[in-house]
């Protein structure tokens, strides 16, 4: 069984620390006696379930020492003294890479946006969760990841996993009438079994969501004809549609909210229709 995005992190974070001496891990959350890393490396993960500004200075100390700091936020009812967004803007800001539940999603999002040269990832399922981490490790850049506990459904459609993290497009551009753009694990999900209801529609599955990715992605996207339907979780489509629109003027960019209670194929398949 596919491991969760948190799991996954933490399973390939251990083994890039193995590595890469430099690679230190700190959480918000209380010690867990089963963490990979702790096991691992116990020399260099930090627990820090009551933060405040010691968790920034932390980060910068260690980043002035020569570490490259991973650092997890947990949801705003688990870190008490410091707000999580104030939390994880520090610590980018400081250079640490940053991982952030979904549902700190969309808030600060274009505060991402505006730091320069930082990657926002959201990956779907292990094998893109660990690519990303890979990723992030060799960068001299920190990076945000937005990573949830669900098991992945990875991305499906047959996708080969050497393919670019930045967008995958499926199908042929040249035959189909629209395609769908995937983001996260509730999206991906929808549109996987979307097309495999229909299996003439394209499918773009976006992780990078910062400017610098959804401009490439923007580009891609523009071979194809016909209307857009982006499926993502409720908190993450809104911002994607407004940047999608912004770069695709003229194009149709609809969007169809997925998770438990959310859109379903059907609906799916009446936005590409245009129904």
């Amino acid at each position: 069984m596919s491991l969760c995005a948190r799991d996954a992190f933490r399973a390939e974070l251990t083994a890039v620390a193995g590595r890469d001496g430099r690679v230190v891990c700190l959480e918000t959350l209380p010690r867990d006696k089963d963490h990979p890393f702790a096991a691992a490396h116990p020399d260099r993960f930090f627990s820090l379930p009551n933060v405040g500004s010691v968790l920034t200075q932390m980060v910068t100390g260690l980043g002035a020492a020569g570490f490259r700091p991973f650092v997890v936020v947990t949801s705003g009812a688990e870190v008490r003294t410091t707000a999580p967004r104030s939390l994880w803007r520090d610590c980018l800001e400081a250079g640490a890479t940053v991982v952030v539940p979904p549902e700190n999603f969309p808030d600060g999002y274009d505060e991402v946006r505006r730091m320069s040269g930082v990657p926002l990832a959201v990956p779907c399922g292990e094998q893109e969760t660990r690519a990303v981490v890979r990723q992030a490790a060799r960068s001299a850049r920190p990076h945000c990841l937005v990573l949830g506990e669900r098991a992945g459904a990875g991305r499906g459609d047959g996708a080969e996993s050497g393919a670019p993290l930045s967008s995958l497009a499926l199908g042929d551009p040249e035959a189909a009438c629209a395609r769908l753009i995937s983001v996260g694990e509730a999206g991906t999900r929808l549109a996987v079994a979307a097309r495999a209801a229909s299996p003439g529609l394209g499918h773009a599955h976006l992780v990078y969501l910062d400017d610098a990715g959804l401009s490439a992605a923007a580009v891609e996207l523009a071979r194809w004809p016909g209307t857009s339907v982006v499926t993502a979780a409720p908190r993450m489509l809104d911002p994607v549609l407004r940047e999608l629109r912004s770069r695709m003027p003229g194009r149709a960019v609809l969007g169809v909210p997925a998770g438990a209670g959310r859109g379903d194929v059907a609906q799916v398949l009446a936005a590409a229709a245009g129904d």
